[in-house]
């Protein structure tokens, strides 16, 4: 939305008349009308905003990546149970702890890759570019 002034009903900021000047309670007069329009900032586009948005995109890809790790867990258990078994058993030591630290590899892959999403999201400045960002978690 935006902000437009009529002289019977007051300045409409948002959808809402003011009759006054939100800030100073004041009477509008041209001067004051002018300069208010040329410094109006949506709320939606305010610095706040931006910054609201940027919290909610990083919450998102933490949870993401949460998920997914948390879902692919049963790999590395797999993965060490296996080491543990041929540790015990003696045969097949190496391969085993090589696919644990496959798996273990894929997992911190991931967790560069969300450091890497939320330095991105850091750097956006609109809220235009932070509504085309996404994320996906995936190993």
């Amino acid at each position: 939305m935006n902000c437009e002034y009529f002289a019977d009903k007051g300045m409409k900021i948002e959808g809402n008349y003011w009759l006054v000047h939100p800030q100073t309670g004041e009477a509008w007069d041209e001067e004051s009308v002018a300069s208010f329009i040329a410094g109006y900032q949506p709320p939606h586009l305010s610095e706040d905003a931006i910054a609201a948005r940027k919290d909610e995109l990083v919450d998102e890809i933490k949870r993401a990546v949460y998920a997914c790790l948390e879902a692919q867990q049963w790999r590395v258990t797999k993965a060490q149970e296996r080491v543990q078994l041929a540790q015990l058993g003696g045969s097949e030591a190496e391969q085993a702890a090589a696919a644990l630290q496959a798996e273990l590899a894929k997992r911190e892959a991931l967790r560069q890759k969300s450091d890497e999403a939320e330095q991105q999201v850091a750097d956006l400045t609109s809220i235009e570019a932070l509504d085309a960002f996404s994320f996906t978690a995936e190993l």
